[in-house]
């Protein structure tokens, strides 16, 4: 079935490039995400009944020194327009998309999250939404989460993907945002808030049957995501002394680095797939059997319209 001979038995080579001396370290430690499969009603699924595949993205640290404002945390993810030495010359541009150009999913017409609680609009749990710390809309801090001039459509109409904003020259630094109370009671943007220390960023969403419906041959879609953000780690080489940065590149193609006062961050994506042998950032999509479950009903459904 279409994807299933595409992806390989084996995780991206860049997934793994320079991981054992970061994952070894203490602070900042880049990209992570997490694949997974739901129902329609947003439970979890077991196959042919998969309707959305979601990829939930964090920023991983592999310490949690202190708490609040002299905790290890990031406060914003933004795009810029210029390179740097710091970064090695990493384009700075950030971006959030699938490589298909697939429609992202909402039940909440916005990227920003829902405020509600209790399942309210903007609360189910395949809603792409972007956040900073707040894994659960509508609860804690959520309503904190703003987003900066450069994103051109974070409230609608139409959020089927993050629109840039040009800056006064013309530019894309790529659309970000922030959290306006970092230092709520919970502490959401620090490392220390969860036991795995992964700050979540952001829920990206696909249906299923839009990632069946791609052409033999191709690829399954992938997400990429280059972003800066800036907050407070310890370094990287394994010390405990607490250093601000101030636009740290994560990518989710490469490994990249990382340098202030003389301490150099060795930035990895890491990626967590549903599917044995899924490629690093790609989306999941059903077995094979499955796959070929939702082709047909696809196909049933045609020829009774026709």
């Amino acid at each position: 079935m279409k994807h299933s001979c595409q992806i390989v038995s084996t995780l991206l080579a860049i997934s793994f490039t320079g991981a054992a001396s970061a994952a070894s370290e203490a602070g900042l430690q880049g990209l992570y995400a997490k694949n997974y499969l739901l129902t329609d009603d947003g439970s979890s699924a077991t196959g042919s009944n998969a309707f959305y595949s979601v990829m939930d993205v964090y920023v991983k640290f592999n310490s949690a020194n202190g708490i609040g404002k002299d905790g290890e945390r990031i406060v914003s993810v933004f795009g810029q327009t210029t390179t740097s030495a710091s970064t090695y010359g990493v384009d700075q541009k950030a971006k959030y998309l699938n490589s298909d150009g697939l429609a992202f999913q909402h039940s909440n017409t916005s990227w920003m999250p829902g405020t509600t609680a209790g399942g309210g609009t903007g609360n189910n749990t395949w809603d792409s939404f972007v956040t900073l710390g707040c894994r659960a809309q509508g609860a804690t801090n959520t309503g904190g989460v703003t987003a900066d001039p450069y994103f051109a459509n974070p409230n609608g109409p139409d959020v089927s993907a993050i629109v840039n904003k040009p800056n006064s020259v013309g530019a894309y630094p790529g659309a970000g945002w922030f959290q306006s109370n970092p230092l709520d009671n919970l502490w959401e943007t620090n490392a220390s808030a969860n036991a795995d220390k992964l700050i979540m960023i952001g829920r990206f969403t696909l249906k299923v049957s839009d990632i069946v419906a791609l052409d033999t041959g191709a690829p399954a879609p992938k997400m990429v995501m280059w972003l800066q953000t800036t907050g407070k780690s310890v370094a990287q080489t394994g010390g405990t002394t607490m250093y601000a940065f101030y636009g740290a590149n994560l990518r989710s193609d490469m490994q990249s680095q990382y340098t202030i006062s003389n301490k150099v961050w060795t930035l990895d994506p890491t990626f967590e797939g549903v599917n044995l042998g899924q490629e690093a950032w790609t989306f999941a999509i059903p077995t094979p059997g499955a796959a070929a479950l939702i082709g047909l009903a696809a196909l049933m459904t045609g020829r009774r319209r026709n």
